[in-house]
Order: C-alpha cells, then structure tokens, then sequence
C-alpha cells in the first residue's frame, strides 16, 4: 500500500482549510474512516474535512489553525509526549491502544511462528533502529531486501505492506496509545463539532440527546406549552373526610328511627 503524499511543510489556514468545514487530521496509519461516515450519515454541521497530516507536524497543524482535531499516535517518535504531558497544552481523549508487530521478509525462519517476543526476535536476527513513522516506508523495503526486521505499530506495517514481507506480533512488547487531540483555545463553534464528533468517535448513538442537541425552535416550542393541569378527581359522597362522615352518620340514624 502506498503512504499518500504529505506536505512537508503547513501551508497557512486560508489556503489549505475550506471555510466553514470541520477539519480533521490523523497520522499515517490511524484509520478513522468509519467516524468520517458516521458524521456524514447523520448530517452533523459544519461539514468534515479529513486531513493526513506527517507524524511530526501534527502539533504543527493544530497551532496553526489548519486542522481543528487530529488522531495521534504517541510514544513512538523521539518527541512524542505522554498522555499527560500532552493535556498540559491540549485537550486529548485516549481511544485505543495499537499492537507493535516485527516486519519479515517471507523467508526469513521467525515466519513459520504465530507470534513472536522480543527476545525470538533478537535471537535469530539483527533488527534495524526503530524508523519515525514518516521514514517507515523505506524501513519496510529494507526489511524487503533481506537488511533485517523492523519493529513497526501494526497499522503503519499495514499502511505499507506489500507482497515480499509479512508480519509477526510481538506479544510482550509495549502497546502505542492513539488518542483524539484538539487545541484548549479554540472557539464556542469549534468546541462543539469538536465534542460531537467526541461522541461519535466513543460510540453514542445518534438517538443520544448529547450528540443532536435540540434546535432553537424546537427550545421555543416548548417554552409556549402551558403547564399541564391533571383534573382533581371528583368527590364521592359519604367518602372520606368530615362532610363525608357527617353525612353517613346521619343517614344511619334516620335509617334507625324507622318504625317497623
């Protein structure tokens, strides 16, 4: 598979976002194409505009303006801060965490395994440096051309795969965090695509009262119904109460005071 083309440098809001859509970056190999079309099927507004963005100029793109929330892998790239780290400057919701696999060619001997560990993999070969995400591709073609196994996130092994190499989870490596990240600045407007779109990327459903807020007009709807009155149930005579018992007392002494 090939990596689509990213720019390498951020070009200026106004000449890269549309005006008036909701724009949405992600990392090679995130795949949020199913929350794209969750948006688009209900007719969320603003409109969506999806972004792949270079894995070290994400920070880049939503200080800029250019996108206003991207999906981001961290604690892969050398300048990647934590969870924590990053909430200092920016707003993230943790979404999943992504398995490391070892990229083979198809004839080196670890294939005939289901799985490997580390120390499998060390043992039997020579693994190239831990590539950025961005200089993946060309890891992968080295692995193609016998130069040895790359340890790779697996959905960026999967973005560039091809035909003469496999791969291999490693079970006791650690898993990549991929988050959901926007700026803490941005407007009321932005705010809230952002906290819809939030909703869809957690699964709640399009029926949820917080993912479709109510129109203006239908707030004034139903600030000119009147209040409903319930009918006060209607007395039964001789029941309860000091008229009701009155009345049956009197009624059984005039009985009383019939001759026979």
């Amino acid at each position: 598979m090939i990596e689509p083309e990213f720019p390498e440098t951020v070009q200026s809001p106004e000449h890269q976002q549309v005006r008036g859509q909701f724009a949405v970056g992600y990392v090679p190999g995130v795949m949020p194409g199913k929350w794209f079309r969750r948006w688009e099927d209900r007719r969320h507004k603003p409109s969506l505009s999806q972004h792949p963005v270079r894995a070290d100029g994400w920070r880049k793109a939503l200080t800029n303006g250019e996108i206003k929330a991207c999906f981001v892998r961290l604690n892969w790239e050398d300048q990647d801060p934590d969870v924590e780290e990053l909430r200092e400057e920016f707003r993230a919701v943790a979404l999943y965490e992504e398995l490391q696999v070892a990229v083979l060619d198809q004839d080196h001997i670890l294939t005939v395994a289901e799985t490997l560990t580390t120390g499998e993999l060390t043992a039997e070969s020579e693994p190239q440096a831990r590539p950025r995400t961005d200089e993946a591709e060309m890891a992968v073609e080295l692995t193609a051309a016998g130069v040895g196994p790359v340890v790779l996130p697996m959905s960026v092994a999967r973005l560039h795969h091809r035909k003469d190499v496999t791969y291999r989870e490693l079970t006791d490596a650690p898993t990549v965090p991929v988050v959901l990240v926007w700026p803490r600045d941005l407007s009321e407007e932005d705010e809230a695509a952002v906290q819809q779109f939030v909703g869809i990327v957690r699964g709640r459903s399009a029926n949820s009262g917080r993912d479709t807020p109510p129109s203006t007009e239908e707030e004034s709807k139903k600030k000119k119904q009147p209040p409903k009155q319930h009918p006060k149930a209607p007395q039964r005579r001789g029941g309860k109460g000091p008229k009701g018992a009155k009345a049956a007392s009197a009624s059984k002494n005039a009985r009383r005071r019939r001759p026979r």
